[in-house]
């Protein structure tokens, strides 16, 4: 679990949250988060800069006396002590990493990049097991298929934590001998694994399932100064600073039609501001049935 903190000016209340995983943080500062923390820098919104992983942000997230804004993340339940901006940019939902024998099969033979995660949860049976990253909500159908597969003991699915988040669960994956054939991670993150190890075998394919976006937004302490820098960075957002987000998102993603598509699409609800952030609605529908 890495935590690195290092001050850009000692005089502002609130720092800024970036992930250590690639392509929104990195140990080395680079990223999307890293941009987006230059660009709030860049317009006076000064602050320590809060470089940390997924687990550690969700409890600075609802902790009600944090004093970090997030650069962008997901918006999440029982934060109600946060203000949140508008819709930076919104994901593409999960696909997976398969290696080459269940790519062929999958695919069949290279013919189709889109599958259902029913196949690969049914490939586990009498191949290698599923990955996925702990603690990482899934949305929408998928979710309830992989939860739903958790009953039944013959698919394989196991979650893990590992040190440089999914570079290391899709180094596993490529290796041989390791009873895993798949993992469950997003596209961007699959591209930087193949940026670091342009020599591996493994492929990567959506899923059918996988129709769900979470936006990327900011966020800050519901206090007067936090509404202002939420504020401020609406602003910067309008100025063009969500075009070039998206920009450098679409870089980090594989070179698939189906994917640059799929990731223009699911920016449509910016312009209304409708957006659905699915962890809330998650959370609700959990609240409601209870």
């Amino acid at each position: 679990m890495l935590v690195c903190t290092s001050t850009i000016s000692a005089d502002e209340d609130y720092g800024w949250h970036t992930f250590n995983i690639p392509p929104y943080g990195s140990r080395d500062g680079k990223g999307i988060g890293f941009d987006l923390v230059g660009a709030y820098v860049a317009a006076g919104l000064t602050g320590r800069v809060v470089n940390t992983n997924t687990a550690r942000w969700q409890r600075m997230m609802q902790d009600k006396h944090s004093d970090i804004c997030s650069s962008g993340s997901w918006k999440l339940p029982n934060t109600e002590h946060r203000v949140y901006s508008h819709s930076i940019m919104n994901t593409v939902d999960y696909g997976v990493a398969v290696r080459s024998e269940l790519y062929q099969r999958l695919s069949n033979q290279g013919k189709t990049r889109v599958v259902s995660i029913v196949d690969v949860l049914e490939a586990t049976k009498t191949g290698g097991s599923m990955l996925i990253m702990e603690k990482r909500p899934l949305f929408g159908e998928m979710a309830r298929i992989v939860e739903k597969a958790k009953a039944d003991p013959a698919i394989k699915v196991h979650y893990i934590t590992v040190s440089q988040g999914p570079v290391s669960m899709l180094r596993i994956t490529n290796t041989a001998n390791r009873d895993v054939d798949s993992a469950l991670l997003f596209p961007e993150e699959f591209q930087n694994f193949v940026k670091e190890y342009p020599d591996h075998s493994l492929e990567y394919l959506m899923l059918k399932e996988g129709t769900s976006f979470a936006p990327i937004r900011a966020s800050c302490p519901d206090t007067e100064a936090g509404k202002q820098r939420i504020a401020r960075v609406n602003r910067l957002l309008d100025q063009g600073l969500r075009e070039q987000v998206f920009k450098s998102f679409q870089s980090y993603l594989p070179d698939f039609k189906e994917i640059r598509l799929q990731a223009e699409a699911n920016q449509r609800c910016i312009e209304t501001q409708s957006c659905k952030d699915p962890l809330i609605e998650l959370f609700k529908n959990e609240t409601t049935s209870d």
